[in-house]
């Protein structure tokens, strides 16, 4: 018995194999750790070729959900709560609304590198970076306040679409732009400066997430590092973990 798309749906049969197979682990027919059938089994039960179901169990080794033991069979594997990536959902939705987002640079100039940074960016302590502070506002109400730091470039591309929305998207979403390959992002909780606060019209002892990060060109190298503040009813961290039917 061939398993079925849902309606309006056509998908190769490897790909139905593989949605009714997890469709079973998903209900608890099958179990972590539980043996499934072997692939000549599920070729006569389903009436599929032998390609066929070796190619939807590989979907669902890929994707996680099961593995292989070389002379013993195909097992489901549990869940790897471990593995979990949050994505930063309430920033994008803001950041993506360009028609009411408004950054405004509130510092820009030449400074030395401190420690941190210098590393951060591979250059030696005192070494000059342009620095800038901007302030990131959808519908008039600041949530994002950006201390930056590049290497001293004036001529590079790279300065002027850091000063764009899209630059801000691009990092969040990691999809980078044009000039940026990659980013590392880490998120901490903190408490703002009384300067900071007051840009972000919260209170110094207000909840806030520092999200700092360091991001590389297409050669791989550091070119920019800093941090984000975000009072944290605009962090919303998400995730999905386990076994989802969609």
């Amino acid at each position: 018995m061939k398993p079925n798309a849902p309606a309006g749906r056509r998908e190769p049969a490897y790909a139905q194999l593989a949605s009714a197979i997890k469709q079973m682990i998903a209900s608890g027919q099958y179990q972590p750790e539980d043996k499934i059938p072997s692939e000549s089994a599920m070729s006569r039960s389903y009436g599929l070729s032998l390609m066929t179901v070796r190619q939807a169990i590989g979907l669902l080794v890929e994707q996680g959900l099961l593995r292989r033991v070389h002379g013993s069979g195909t097992y489901v594997r549990g869940p790897d709560w471990t593995q979990a990536s949050f994505s930063l959902d309430g920033l994008l939705e803001l950041l993506n609304d360009r028609d009411r987002v408004n950054i405004k640079i509130l510092k820009a100039g030449i400074s030395s590198a401190k420690p941190h940074t210098a590393d951060a960016l591979g250059l030696p302590e005192g070494a000059p970076l342009i620095t800038l502070m901007r302030l990131v506002s959808h519908n008039g109400t600041p949530f994002l306040l950006n201390h930056a730091y590049l290497k001293f470039d004036p001529a590079s591309p790279i300065v002027e679409s850091e000063l764009n929305v899209s630059s801000l998207s691009g990092l969040f979403s990691g999809q980078g732009n044009s000039f940026i390959k990659k980013a590392f992002l880490r998120v901490v909780p903190c408490l703002p400066s009384l300067e900071e606060a007051a840009q972000l019209k919260t209170d110094e002892t207000a909840a806030t997430f520092k999200i700092r990060y360091t991001f590389f060109d297409y050669t791989d190298s550091p070119v920019g590092s800093g941090w984000f503040l975000a009072p944290e009813e605009f962090m919303v961290l998400s995730t999905r973990i386990g076994v989802w039917d969609d």
